[in-house]
Formats: C-alpha cells, structure tokens, sequence
C-alpha cells in the first residue's frame, strides 16, 4: 500500500520559501512557531510535534525509570515467574502490553505459586481466560473455599480450550461436582471454537440425548467419511446452529457451496450458536460467495439471519468487538444487496438501522442511520427517513453526520471549549499515576517509539472528558499533540465522543499554502496524527507518511536535495515533498479531491481499475456510493476520514475569522452538486 501525502498546492510557492526547506530548520523548537497562512488566516500559536527530548544524565535512574526497565523485560518474554508479572500489573494497571501480560501471568501460575498469593492478585485482576479460571479454581480449593473453587472450576471448564494437564487436573478435583448440563455446555464451547482435540476427550462425557449431535458435528469438523450418515441419522436437531453452521462449512469445503448457501438461507434456529463471532463469520463468508456470484437473493437472505443468534432485545453494542464486527458487516452487505441489487429499499433501511444500533463508535452508528435515511427516503418513508438522519447528525465530526446535517439544512459546527474546568488538584492527581509520568520519563530518555506507545495507552485508559482534557493538555506540554488524536479516537472507540478542540492540532504552515489548509490538517491528522517522527510498518515517514521512493523522486522535480532523516526530523521538509506530489495527483485526476486522496493512500493505479469498474463518480456516479465501494477497506476508511477532518478544520478556520462556515463542505469536496 502507498502511502503518499496531501498538503498545500505548490501553486504560487516562491523561491524564498522553497529554499527555506532547502535550508533545513531546527529538529525541535521549544517555543511556540508562527500562526498559520499569516496573510489571511489568523491562527493560535502551537508548538510542533516533538522528536525525542535529549537523554537526561542521572547518577542512578529513577523509580519510573526503573518501572519503566521492568515494563521492557516483562514484555519481551512469555517466560516470567507469575510474582514477576503480578507484581508489575498491580502497581502499573494500564500499561502498554497489559492484556498480555495478564494472559502470561495466568500462564506462570504453577504449584509451587503460593495460593495467597494467586487469590490476592485475582482480586484485583480478574482471570481473562479459561486458564485463569482454572488457576483460580485450585488456589480456592487450597484455600478450604470449595464452593467459590467449584464455582471457578466450572466457569473454565464450561468456557472451553484448556492446557490438558489443566484438563485433566479439573477433572480429578471437580469431576463430581460437574453435571452432564456442564459438560454438554463444554462440547459446545469446543467445537464452536474447532477445538477438535479437545471435544474428541470430552465427548465421552456428554448426555446420552445430546451425544449423538456432538458425534456428527465431529464428523463433521473431521470430513470423516461417515459424516453424512451420523448426520442424516439426527432427529430433533434440526434447528441446532451448531449442527448447521459445522453442516454449510463442511457443504462449502466438499465442494457444494450453493447447497451450504442455501442450507444458511433457510436455516430455522432454535437452539442459539454457543459462539456468535464464529456463527456470524459462516454467514458472513457464505453470504460475501453469494454475492460474488451475483446471487443477490441468497446473500440478503442469509445476512437477514444476523438475530436468529441472540434472543430478542439484545443490545449487539455491548456484546465483542468480533461479534460486534461480523454483525455489522452483514447488515452491511444485507442492507446493501437490498437497497442496490433487489429494489427493496424498506428492507434495506431496517438492516442499516441495526448495523447502525450495533455499532458502538459514532463512526459507525452515523453511517448505518445515514443509510438507513437514505432507504427510508427511497421507500417514500420520509417522517422515518428524517428521524434517521437526526441519529446521524449527532456526529458532527463524523463523515456521514456531516453528510446527515447538510441533508437536513444545518451547518457544521466547530468543536467547542469544554466546559470542565481542570483545577490544580486535578493536574496534580494526574501527574501522580505512574503511566503519566512514564509518558513524561520516555520523552526526557529520547525514547520515542516506546513513548508512543504509552501515549496510546494513555488515550485508552482516559475514561471522562476531564481525564482526555488533562491528557491532551499533556500532550501539548511534551510536544505530543498525537495525544490529543488518539484520546478522540478512543474516546469514540468505546461510544463517547471528544469533539473538542484539543482533538484537532493545527502546525505551521508557509502563507503560500493556505489555501489548502483544512485539507493539508485533515490529511496530516490521518496519515500521523501530528506525531512529527512516525514511521509505518511499510516505512513511510514522518507527519505526512511519505514513502522514501515518492520523497526522493519529489525532491527531484522541486530541485531539492533528498534526505531521508530529513522526513522525521524536518517536518517543512516533509510537508513541501508532501504538498508537491498531492498537487500532481490533484491535477491528474482534474481536481477531483476524493480520487487523488484515494491515489495518495492507495496509487493511481489502483484508482483507475476502480474507475473502470465503478463508473467515474465525476460523470454521473454517485461519488458517495462509489466511495462505498471502493474494494480496498483501508482506502474507503481513509478517503472518509480525510474529508471528514477538513470539515472540521474548514469550520475552525471560519470561526478564527469571526464567520460561519460555507455551507455543505462536505458535498463541496466530493464534487456534488446538492447537499448530503
């Protein structure tokens, strides 16, 4: 995947500014830098991202510092004692790399650990695993606490996979205590997980009325020969979601695809999957076939099936993220094949609604009810339509409420100053926990990699509004601005929002390119989040992500010297070879915004195959539609949170200037004509 940038035009750049970058300027400014296009625009003084502070000398290292050595050992290694990784979790809760640590803590238990010592840590940090579970179980039972052990011990062995030794071990303390209703629920955990192995121990220990099914599905899950036999000798079953998901898997790998398709279309539940994600993900992989077969029918059909695995009122928002994601990807493509390929718009609307109420973040639940709109309104539904739209719109920052607003007449309105006053004792009481004063630490180390990792966590663990104000007011004071990002981020990752300013960095930019500058914002805000030295997994660089290879060819065309240190360490530089090859994009697809932010992120190439199989949105196409079906996920997300961000920063920028800004900013930069 390319990873190209967007800034401001070339366009009327003069020679003096050129040869400023050509120049080079100081790795790091610790003084706030000039305001933004200082000819028109007015703009707050900010202080660019930071590289990494210089290493502070210290006779002996502090004690973050020495938390901060132990958080480094723990993490490189699975093979730790349990009082290692306990003690570290207790005294250091959200660090970067915790679930894991917690996974390899349950791990570490063995029996020479002290069962004191596992019931203390376990108060404070629940088992997040069968194993802990298990572990749990034999401490309450060294403890003289049989009932909460046997409690534990059927939680994991109802929960599914075990370490045998763990198995066997549960078996021999608790066999008793285990009902036949135990170990039916334990079958149906493995072999809803494909934990093969597994079942084949346990299947001696299922009911006499149930074992028959749990023999076919392990005929099934094997391909052994007589899995059709065992199967066709079942009765009562039929409406078993296990038995039906294991029957279309095993049809699709044989062989007969459109029989395991027809099987999910009509399939009547009425015992519920024991693992909905792996349920969903049959459907889903059956449903996707059918459609790229263009049977349309089917694939609504079986994607119409999404709540046959929950009972009714079941609110799919609190459920997994993978369920949560396997729901609404089929509600999706139901909701779609619906509204585009069967003309059936009332069916569409009613499955974007539900893709939308699944969805926790305002991402997602905008872009299900702007959907859901636009199906309603197509059904002639127009009371429905409009309600939906308003559920749009409260995603303001979002790129399908905004499109929801500019349908219903409303301007965006820029994000707006908290009304949580930070005191001193608040700051002070934020300065004490240690994952604060870890971020700090591994900045004055000259640790920046390490510190964007705990500038993640930070975002993760800030909970209310006042601890994402106290973190991005951290941010701003050591130079991480990207804090400030990922702190909104989270924040609608788990279904708030953070609509503030502090969310929205603005850097520096020449007068020459201001122009451009809700566009270069919302670019930058994507591609780093203002984090000056980020560098990706395929090697793009520094606060625009440009690829060595387009930076040297770049710095070529403008008569530049390339340097690659120059790209995490000068962000003028990066941002003119960033402005520079935006600009020819642009001009290559006539000024079309969304097809030269998608060559940006995925090459034109790619671009042109789409225009050939999508239509051009620029003669006719629905521009929003044809963003939809953008086949590469990445690209989609990325066009949309681009233009989504500009509007926000065309909305800032008007309220600098004392006015409101223009309307339908969105339509304006996908090339639409009306609003929405």
């Amino acid at each position: 995947m390319q990873k190209k940038v967007l800034m401001m035009s070339l366009l009327g750049a003069s020679a003096a500014a050129i040869g400023a970058v050509a120049s080079g300027v100081p790795a790091l400014k610790p003084a706030p830098v000039l305001p933004v296009a200082a000819q028109s625009v007015a703009t707050q003084p900010v202080v660019p991202p930071a590289l990494p502070q210089a290493p502070v000398r210290q006779s002996a290292p502090s004690a973050i510092e020495t938390a901060i050595a132990r958080w480094n050992g723990l993490r490189q290694s699975d093979n730790h004692p349990f009082s290692s990784y306990a003690s570290f979790l207790i005294s250091y809760p959200g660090w970067p790399g915790e679930a894991a640590m917690r996974r390899n803590a349950e791990k570490a238990i063995n029996d020479a650990t002290s069962p004191s010592e596992v019931l203390s840590y376990f108060r404070l940090r629940p088992p997040t695993s069968n194993t802990g579970h298990a572990k749990m179980a034999f401490a309450l039972l060294a403890s003289g606490q049989p009932d909460q052990a046997r409690d534990a011990a059927r939680r994991a062995w109802t929960g599914g996979s075990l370490v045998q030794a763990d198995e066997t071990r549960l078996l021999g303390l608790f066999g008793a205590a285990l009902t036949p209703a135990d170990h039916d629920a334990r079958l149906d955990a493995l072999l809803g997980e494909g934990a093969i192995q597994s079942a084949q121990r346990a299947i001696g220990f299922a009911s006499p009325a149930q074992r028959p099914l749990y023999e076919a599905r392990l005929a099934l899950q094997t391909k052994a020969p007589d899995a059709a036999a065992r199967v066709a000798g079942l009765s009562g079953f039929e409406g078993n979601a296990g038995l039906i998901q294991d029957r279309a898997n095993y049809l699709r790998a044989t062989g007969n695809s459109l029989a395991a398709r027809q099987l999910l279309a009509n399939a009547r539940i009425t015992d519920r999957p024991a693992n909905p994600e792996t349920w969903f993900e049959t459907l889903l992989t059956n449903a996707r076939g059918a459609a790229n077969d263009n049977q349309w029918s089917t694939a609504y059909d079986i994607a119409s099936r999404i709540d046959d695995a929950y009972p009714a009122g079941t609110d799919v928002s609190l459920r997994s993220y993978g369920e949560r994601d396997a729901y609404t990807s089929l509600a999706w493509l139901g909701g779609s094949a619906a509204l585009n390929k069967l003309g059936r718009p009332a069916d569409a609307a009613r499955l974007f609604e539900r893709y939308a109420r699944a969805a926790k973040s305002p991402q997602t639940r905008s872009k299900g009810f702007y959907w859901a709109a636009r199906a309603a309104d197509g059904a002639r539904q127009t009371a429905q339509s409009n309600s939906l739209l308003e559920q749009a719109a409260a995603a303001p920052d979002q790129y399908y409420g905004q499109l929801a607003l500019e349908r219903l007449g409303r301007r965006i309105t820029p994000p707006a100053p908290s009304a949580i006053a930070l005191t001193p004792s608040d700051r002070t009481d934020f300065d004490r926990r240690p994952l604060v004063q870890a971020t700090r630490a591994l900045g004055m180390l000259g640790r920046w990699s390490d510190q964007s990792l705990f500038v993640r966590a930070l975002a993760e663990s800030a909970a209310t509004d006042r601890d994402r104000l106290l973190a991005a007011e951290l941010g701003r004071a050591i130079g991480r601005p990207d804090l400030g990002v990922w702190v909104a981020r989270e924040a609608r990752n788990n279904g708030a929002t953070f609509y503030a300013p502090a969310a929205f960095p603005e850097v520096s930019l020449p007068p020459a390119y201001a122009h451009n500058w809700s566009l270069a914002h919302g670019i930058t805000r994507q591609e780093s989040s203002f984090d000056r030295a980020a560098t990706s997994h395929v090697g793009a660089r520094g606060m625009m992500q440009l690829m060595p290879g387009t930076a040297r060819e770049q710095a070529g065309k403008l008569g530049l010297p390339y340097d690659l240190g120059r790209l995490t360490s000068d962000p003028s530089y990066n941002v003119m070879l960033g402005s520079a090859y935006f600009e020819r994009l642009l001009n290559q697809w006539g000024g079309s915004v969304p097809l030269a932010v998608a060559s940006y992120n995925a090459g034109a190439g790619n671009v042109s195959k789409w225009l050939r199989a999508n239509g051009d949105p620029r003669g006719g196409v629905d521009m929003v539609r044809w963003i939809e079906e953008i086949p590469f996920s990445e690209t989609r997300n990325y066009v949309q949170r681009v233009l989504e961000n500009a509007v926000v920063y065309d909305a800032i920028r008007a309220q600098r200037s004392g006015g409101a800004s223009s309307g339908n900013r969105l339509s304006f930069y996908l090339g639409k004509a009306g609003p929405g």
